[in-house]
């Protein structure tokens, strides 16, 4: 019946302490559990009539110390050995140290089981957290390896850095170094101007539910959320022989971990004026010793700071993109080698068949008009002067035809001394037009050795062919009526324009 009792005041004391700590701070919720720590002890005592009341106290000194720790465990010591000499007359010295023994182990195996919580969270932090970072990793990974585009590669560095399922900072940037031009300059960024616009774009994106890949996808379509941050990047442009963070970072190799608002640095001091820019870091994107550029991360809303292992979390994605920069420029250099002329640096002969087929697709019901133009007397200007003065001559001829076309990579060198340009949108007198541009463009040229040409001057002569003049709609047509109105110009003098319009020899 007694121990009944007991028990069944045990549960009452635990049901209503348990619901008034639903209603509590935590604060409070630690002095209702030693006081129903108390409660109990009290009520034990009731019931046996303060029979080994001093067993029942270690519940009291457990209690104080995970409430309130070396305090609250002394302070309950105390309590309870007056508790027990309050009842029993005896103030037993030795009940006092068997207390503190009690308390300092009790003390003891509480801190071993609180450093076991906390090295089992940090090892599940740290697990969260390299695993976060492999998926990125992963993302990133997939994504680079699907595209040599450059404005996708540096999206999808920017945005793995900076989404709540990335690497989490509010803001990224990238610059490029071009140590040929002396010059460091703005490229591209992710992130609000300022904290108020961070926490809109938040909202979106918690509303939207956007992955990493979803996310990256989302930025390719629709970067006017990042508008205003990519105008005002890419006005920045710093020397890249100065000496500021940036050059430093570069030549250092490692990363800076730098307040922008407490610096003399002129570099610093224009990312805090312009981007609202105060602790960052400032990654260098580098190759096998080639500078490629430097990428910046910052938590310009939440203000969090950049600890060490932030740091280190994001080393391996800018080594990531370093590699991925120096492969894309590696492929559009051999793009360029591919589809350039070695000589003139116009567009080769491959290139002009590519393009021509697109375009004749894609002007179906627009117009589309092509130039073919040849250098009279050539052969007699390289037997007279010599291979190395014809390349010379070649050269310079690209650069005017450069600067007399609308497009300048609509201008292509066909093959030898034979020059084409293609011209969408323009019927046979609009193109007529521009090859008597290109002429006037030549005679009004000096050329080295030009006045010992025949005709005292280098010239040229041209023929011109629309594609909505032919029979069979045609690529092979269009380059044919060119080719013939080419030869009638010849044939009739030279130096001269002849368009297609059923031309006869």
């Amino acid at each position: 019946m007694v121990y009944g009792l007991l028990i069944v005041g045990i549960v009452l004391i635990t049901l209503v302490i348990n619901v008034l700590r639903l209603m509590t701070t935590p604060s409070l919720n630690r002095w209702l559990l030693v006081g129903a720590s108390s409660l109990v002890v009290i009520w034990h005592g009731i019931l046996f009539n303060f029979y080994d009341l001093h067993w029942s106290v270690l519940l009291l000194i457990a209690t104080g110390l995970i409430c309130f720790q070396w305090t609250g465990m002394v302070t309950a010591i105390l309590v309870g050995w007056l508790l027990v000499y309050s009842q029993s007359g005896d103030l037993s010295f030795p009940l006092l140290l068997s207390y503190i023994f009690f308390g300092l182990g009790a003390a003891l195996l509480f801190g071993y089981i609180k450093q076991l919580k906390r090295e089992r969270s940090d090892r599940l932090r740290m697990l969260t957290t390299s695993s976060r970072q492999l998926n990125v990793f992963r993302e990133v990974s997939f994504t680079m390896q699907d595209t040599l585009d450059p404005d996708r590669l540096l999206q999808t560095i920017l945005t793995s850095v900076t989404a709540g399922h990335g690497l989490g900072f509010n803001r990224s940037i990238i610059f490029f170094a071009d140590p040929e031009k002396d010059s460091i300059y703005g490229v591209m960024g992710t992130g609000p101007m300022n904290p108020e616009e961070g926490y809109q774009i938040w909202e979106e994106i918690t509303r939207q539910h956007y992955d990493l890949q979803r996310l990256i996808d989302e930025k390719e379509t629709d970067s006017t959320q990042d508008e205003p941050l990519n105008e005002r990047i890419r006005k920045m442009t710093f020397p890249f022989k100065a000496n500021h963070v940036f050059k430093q970072t570069l030549d250092s190799g490692r990363p800076q971990h730098v307040y922008a608002s407490i610096t003399d640095d002129a570099v610093l001091r224009l990312l805090h004026t312009e981007l609202q820019m105060d602790e960052c870091t400032i990654f260098p994107l580098h190759h096998q010793g080639i500078p490629y550029g430097l990428l910046v991360i910052d938590n310009v809303v939440n203000k969090k700071p950049i600890t060490p292992q932030k740091i280190d979390g994001v080393r391996p994605i800018a080594e990531q993109a370093s590699l991925a920069l120096h492969q894309t420029t590696l492929y559009q250099r051999i793009e360029t080698l591919a589809l350039r002329d070695g000589l003139t640096r116009l567009k080769n002969h491959r290139s002009f068949e590519q393009d021509l087929d697109v375009l004749f697709r894609e002007c179906d019901e627009d117009e589309l008009s092509l130039i073919v133009m040849d250098i009279d007397h050539f052969k007699h200007y390289n037997d007279t002067n010599g291979h190395l003065a014809g390349n010379e001559l070649l050269t310079r001829l690209a650069s005017v035809i450069r600067r007399s076309v609308p497009d300048e990579q609509m201008a292509y060198r066909f093959g030898g001394e034979e020059f084409v340009v293609l011209l969408p949108r323009f019927d046979e007198i609009g193109a007529t037009h521009v090859a008597e541009t290109i002429r006037s463009a030549v005679l009004g040229t000096t050329f080295t050795h030009g006045n010992h040409q025949p005709d005292g001057q280098l010239t040229l002569s041209f023929g011109v062919a629309s594609k909505h003049t032919l029979r069979d709609q045609t690529v092979e047509q269009l380059i044919e009526c060119a080719d013939q109105a080419l030869y009638a110009a010849k044939s009739r003098g030279k130096n001269q324009v002849c368009r297609w319009e059923g031309v006869t020899l």
